[in-house]
């Protein structure tokens, strides 16, 4: 029986709306992208039958479990030519419930599965060490939970998100678990800052927030506002505390800023000369791919919080230690206000501070009403993200759960 055949059996079937929803939210970037310079006039669209089949074998996928492990990854279409750090099989194999659940467990933390929507009949061709991340990337699907899909359009991280049966589009985008965390945190520009800088210092530190859920054994990072302070005073021990601190995350902006202003400038020269666009095409995405290792950076840092305790940092990244143990002397509990950022769903409610939950997230609390001027980020393991920090207006600890949504 055909992929044709059988769509009519799919719980998001091609003339889903939901589905239509998603495509015409393709059409709108791929439209873009071809308009954009340099054009990319090869760029394809999924059709709905295509965009159909990816969804809904992926939600069949998460319900499957593999010699006792559930299944877990991020599917990503792309073409070789798009994606060359990519391991290619030898020979594709076919996209379907059973081989995306048999080779999650070989895909790397931040890595996926690498799909051709190229044919009709959609096909795995490889793993990806790592994940595209450009704003014309066409489509990411993150089997999350059994039942459980998240669908990224693009830049719209994600955009949709499957429950069950329950089908919601959010339109969320990656930045803005960034654009939280500045704020929550006080990273605000100095004279001397470079704007860029600070800001790519929020999304680094949204991705190692997501690196972590990614990784599943959760942690926690605690900001405090400098090298010292009276917040050291709360950590019972802490005794991995590096002997400087570790600058490698903002130097690796910063440099790498410093080789985009560089890279662009070269770009600018060359499009303006008479080459031929093939061979401008060929140098563009050879200088492309000499940078963007920033990730293995980051993934460097999260793992750090594999080993109980919590990665302390400062608010421009300065990562002073991990494995630090919070013991609040103050016994009184604080006050604290729990924020819910579920998709199709907000409240606020009050709530005692065992309320909270386990250990992590009542220590946590006591830590940010003991030091006002500092933020957190707690991952449990079964990769529900909190994010925490004193709300002067009303007096309070703020809990925003379920931040997971954002990354």
């Amino acid at each position: 029986m055909s992929d044709q055949d059988l769509s009519t059996n799919r719980l998001f079937g091609p003339e889903d709306e939901f589905v239509g929803r998603i495509h015409d939210r393709l059409a709108r970037l791929l439209q873009i992208r071809i308009s954009t310079p340099p054009r990319i006039a090869s760029a394809k669209l999924l059709a709905r039958e295509q965009l159909s089949a990816l969804i809904d074998k992926a939600f069949w996928a998460s319900l499957k479990f593999n010699e006792g492990r559930r299944t877990r990854v991020c599917v990503m279409v792309a073409t070789p030519e798009n994606f060359r750090d990519a391991v290619a099989f030898a020979q594709p194999v076919p996209y379907d419930e059973s081989h995306i659940a048999r080779l999650a467990p070989a895909v790397p933390s931040g890595g996926c599965l690498v799909v051709s929507g190229s044919t009709e009949n959609l096909s795995i061709w490889g793993i990806g060490r790592g994940r595209l991340r450009t704003w014309d990337d066409p489509v990411t699907i993150d089997v999350w939970d059994p039942g459980t899909v998240r669908i990224g359009v693009g830049p719209y991280q994600p955009f949709a998100v499957l429950s069950g049966r329950s089908k919601l589009i959010i339109e969320g985008a990656h930045i803005d678990l960034a654009v939280y965390l500045q704020k929550v945190s006080r990273n605000a520009l100095s004279a001397n800052d470079d704007e860029q800088a600070v800001w790519r210092e929020c999304l680094a530190l949204a991705d190692l927030a997501r690196m972590i859920v990614a990784d599943g054994h959760g942690g926690i990072i605690l900001i405090v506002p400098g090298e010292t302070g009276t917040w050291s005073g709360s950590l019972d021990s802490f005794a991995y505390r590096f002997n400087t601190p570790d600058t490698t995350m903002p130097d690796t902006i910063r440099l790498e800023l410093k080789g985009e202003v560089a890279r662009g400038e070269m770009l600018d020269r060359l499009w303006a000369t008479p080459a031929p666009d093939d061979l401008k095409m060929l140098i563009t995405d050879a200088l492309a791919r000499r940078f963007g290792g920033f990730s293995n950076v980051v993934r460097t840092t999260a793992s750090l919080a594999r080993v109980d305790g919590a990665i302390v940092m400062t608010r421009d990244l300065r990562v002073l230690g991990f494995g630090a143990k919070i013991a609040v002397k103050d016994d009184a509990a604080p006050r604290v206000r729990i924020f819910r950022t579920d998709p199709g769903q907000q409240s606020v409610v009050t709530s005692p501070l065992e309320g909270l939950g386990g250990t992590r997230h009542q220590s946590t609390a006591r830590f940010i009403a003991a030091h006002r001027d500092a933020c957190a980020v707690v991952i449990s393991q079964d990769r529900l993200m909190s994010v925490l920090h004193w709300d002067v207006s009303d007096e309070s600890v703020a809990v925003v759960r379920n931040a997971e949504w954002w990354v």
